[in-house]
Order: C-alpha cells, then sequence, then structure tokens
C-alpha cells in the first residue's frame, strides 16, 4: 500500500526532529564520558515532546477526506517559525549553552546559558561574530549544509581560561537544516587535573629546602649540641620556624588552588571594600604594631559597593596590607585608599598613577566594558621600591624580590601576589603595580561597581 504524501510531508519533520535531538543527546553521552547527565535528559525530552507535537497537529486535522492533493497545506514558509515556537522553550531550559545556527551561519535560537558565556543578546547575528574559532564555524557550516556531526575542543584563554566541548549535530529545520550546538563546559574538570599536577610538583620543590633544614637541625641536636643548652634553644626556635614556613606554605598552595579551580565563574554577591579593607588592617594590627608601622585606611566611614566574593576580596586586602608592612620602615606608614571612578581608563589611573617618575605596570585589565563605573583599592608603602625589570615578574609564583634585611627576617611564601592576581582575575577586574626606588611601591585593584540602590554590602 503506498503511504499518502501529505502523510509523509506531515510526519518528516517531527521524525527528523525527534531523530536529530535524540540523536544529539546519544552523541553527547559516549563522547562526553561521563557527561551531565541533565543535558542528554533534556534534549531526549526535547526530541519526544517535538515528535508528540506534531503527532497531536497529525491526529488532531485528519478528517474524512482523502489524504490528497500532496502536501498543498503545508506552507514551507512558515515551517521554520513553527520549529522554533516549538523547540525553542526546551533549548532554553537547558542547562548547557546551547545555539542553533541556519545553513547561512545566523543564530536562530539560544539558550541564556549561551548568551552568557559567548556575551551576546540579539538573535540573527552570524556565529562567525560570536566566536572565531575556524573548527567550530566549519562544524556549524557542515552540520547545517553538508549534515555531518562533529566534535570539536574549544579553549577560549580570555579574559579568563575556559575549555569547552562543542557537540555539533543536524537538525532538519522545515525544507532545510540547521546545526545543534551544545557546550560542554570542561574548564572545572581540565583547570583541576593541571591544578593537582602543579600543587604536588610546586610543593615538592618548595617543601624540600625547610625539610632538608630541619633534618640538619635535628642531626645536630643528636651530636654536637647535645648537651649544649643555648645552642639547642637556637635550633628549636630555627626549626620552629621552618615549620610555620611549611604550614604557610601548605595554605597558600591549596588556596591558590581553590581560587584556580573557579576562576572561570564571576561571583555575583556584593561586597563592601571599605569594610574589607578596615577589617584587613585590624587584623593585622598587631603585625603593625612589632613594626611600629601605622596602617592608615581612607574613607574611613563610606561604602563602596562592588560585584565581589567578600572572602576572597579579604585575602586579597591582607595580602596586600601584609606586604606593605613587611617592606615598610619601622616607624614608616601604610596607605590603604578606596575610591571609584568613572570608566576603566580613569579607574586605572586613579589606582596607579599617584607618583610622576614611579616605574608603572598593569598586570591585569578588567574584562567589563571600559564605560562602566569601577571601585578601586590602592595600598602604598615607604618602602626601599622595586626595581622596574622585576615588576612584570611580581605575580609569578615563588618570585620574591628581597628588598631590604627586614623583609628577608620575615620571608614570605611568593604565592601573596600570586594568589591576589588570581582572585582578580576572576573577578574580571584590573591589577596595577607602581614603585619608585628610594619612595615606595603601590598595589591596586579596581573592580566593577555595585549598584548601591539594589543591595547592600554582603555581612
Amino acid at each position: 500500500m503506498r503511504v499518502p504524501d501529505a502523510f509523509l510531508a506531515r510526519w518528516t519533520r517531527p521524525v527528523l526532529i525527534g531523530t536529530g535531538l535524540a540523536c544529539a543527546a546519544a552523541l553527547g553521552l559516549e563522547l562526553a564520558g561521563g557527561g551531565r547527565p541533565a543535558t542528554v535528559l533534556a534534549l531526549l525530552v526535547a526530541g519526544s515532546i517535538a515528535g508528540f507535537l506534531a503527532y497531536r497537529d497529525v491526529v488532531t486535522s485528519i478528517s474524512p477526506a482523502p489524504l490528497s492533493p500532496p502536501a498543498a497545506d503545508i506552507a514551507p514558509s512558515a515551517e521554520p517559525e513553527k520549529f522554533l515556537t516549538e523547540l525553542g522553550p526546551f533549548i532554553e531550559a537547558l542547562p548547557e549553552a546551547t545555539l542553533l545556527v541556519d545553513s547561512e551561519g545566523r543564530v536562530a535560537a539560544s539558550n541564556r546559558e549561551a548568551r552568557r558565556q559567548l556575551q551576546f543578546e540579539a538573535l540573527g547575528l552570524r556565529l562567525s561574530a560570536i566566536l572565531r574559532h575556524p573548527e567550530i564555524l566549519e562544524a556549524a557550516h557542515g552540520a547545517a549544509v553538508d549534515g555531518t556531526t562533529r566534535v570539536v575542543e574549544y579553549e577560549n584563554a580570555a579574559p579568563v581560561e575556559e575549555h569547552y566541548r562543542v557537540y555539533v549535530a543536524p537538525i532538519a529545520w522545515g525544507d532545510n537544516t540547521a546545526a545543534l550546538m551544545i557546550f560542554h563546559d570542561q574548564t572545572a574538570h581540565i583547570v583541576t587535573e593541571r591544578m593537582r599536577a602543579d600543587f604536588l610538583a610546586n610543593a615538592s620543590h618548595e617543601l624540600k629546602t625547610p625539610v632538608t633544614s630541619i633534618s640538619l637541625l635535628i642531626e645536630t641536636l643528636g651530636g654536637a649540641a647535645r648537651e649544649d643548652v643555648t645552642a639547642r634553644e637556637r635550633f628549636l626556635g630555627l626549626m620552629e620556624r621552618q615549620v610555620d614556613r611549611m604550614r604557610r606554605l601548605i595554605d597558600d598552595l591549596l588556596s591558590l588552588s581553590k581560587i584556580e579551580i573557579n576562576e572561570h565563574v564571576p561571583p555575583s554577591e556584593r561586597a563592601d571594600l571599605v569594610m574589607i579593607a578596615r577589617e584587613a588592617a585590624e587584623t593585622l594590627g598587631a603585625v603593625a604594631a612589632d613594626r611600629s608601622v601605622t596602617v592608615r585606611v581612607s574613607p574611613e566611614s563610606a561604602q563602596h559597593l562592588v560585584i565581589g566574593d567578600r572572602f576572597q576580596l579579604t585575602q586579597v586586602a591582607q595580602n596586600l596590607i601584609d606586604n606593605a608592612i613587611k617592606y615598610s620602615p619601622d616607624n614608616g606608614e601604610v596607605t590603604v585608599e578606596i575610591g571609584a571612578a568613572e570608566g576603566r581608563e580613569a579607574a586605572a589611573d586613579r589606582a596607579g598613577r599617584q607618583w610622576p617618575d614611579a616605574s608603572r605596570i598593569s598586570l591585569l585589565t578588567p574584562g567589563a566594558p571600559a564605560s562602566r563605573r569601577f571601585v578601586y583599592l590602592r595600598v602604598a608603602d615607604q618602602g626601599p621600591g622595586i626595581p622596574r625589570r622585576h615588576l612584570p615578574r611580581l605575580s609569578e609564583r615563588f618570585f620574591r624580590v628581597e628588598r631590604d634585611q627586614q623583609a628577608v627576617e620575615r620571608p614570605g611564601t611568593g604565592l601573596g601576589l600570586a594568589i591576589v592576581k588570581h582572585i582578580v582575575n576572576r573577578h574580571r577586574g584590573g591589577f596595577v603595580v607602581e614603585s619608585e626606588p628610594g619612595r615606595g611601591s603601590a598595589f591596586a585593584i579596581y573592580l566593577d561597581q555595585a549598584r548601591q540602590a539594589s543591595a547592600s554590602a554582603t555581612t
């Protein structure tokens, strides 16, 4: 028996829709190697419901009249719109970034996660205007034009590191074919693996020196210094300092690893930089008193809200203030200034262009639009300053500039500024350093300002 053309015309699209989505889900399940079950389930549900909607249309429109003439009652020009109406809500509901790209390379549908990750709003844009990755563009073209299915690894290095596995599959769209693209975020997995390897390498290298020192001291205490009370007390003090150094080193390594794992996820809460700076200065009050250093925070009472993680920004303030105290002379002064400026360039100038003859370098540039209003936090000391040649390396792990004997007596782990840089990078902020030998150094960050009318600081 010959199947009527009208019946085939009605069922071709729903079958292809459901099959395409189911295939895309199966492909993702097989290749993701343990990918997110929610994505696969959502795609299967979308395919099933799309098929059901089409089945409902067929059933409700059947009449006693013969199923002929062929396909005359179907308007091909209306198919794409109907397709998007049926499928759009399911694409929007998917937990992973999803795009539908037509045969002309234009984005016909997207979900909220795709618009957030790829930073666009309007539909109808060419995919090439959103993504500059040739292999992804080629895969989308192949799916929409040739019906091919591909999996592409996509890496974005700026403003923060991101890794995606992109599944690209063809899907029927009216008389044509479109490309369904699903972006599976692998950043956390890849970064975690690398951080584990880096942590072991860094820890084994940096812990080698204090462990060796402690071993030698123990050996000496068990030998020539066994009966020497004065030597024993001195060696025990040295051992205590080495143990303290190892503890601080491990704490900083763990902290840095945690920060880097979530560096690709920007914070969404609000925090008050003035309150954070005041509390950090109070926490380090005893350290400053030991050196007879005065820490002044300005302003004392105003509020400057930013979009940020309060705990991490407290780490930033404490690291910068502690660093400034360490390199300040006895009876010196550390100034902590918080302020706001309109626009990225103005914020950078206010944050780090205070001394006309100082060397200056930007270690990070904000990812936020240049026209935004920014809040800056600037910490300046009266120490010996840093030679210009060292400025670009200040945020490298374990890089240390021994500026005076007092700093040598209280060495750091070499991770403080690396932690600051990664936290500021997660906040999509800026990081500026300026220094003038003989005058001092200043470290400043500037972040996107939060709207004070809509929220208060996180407490």
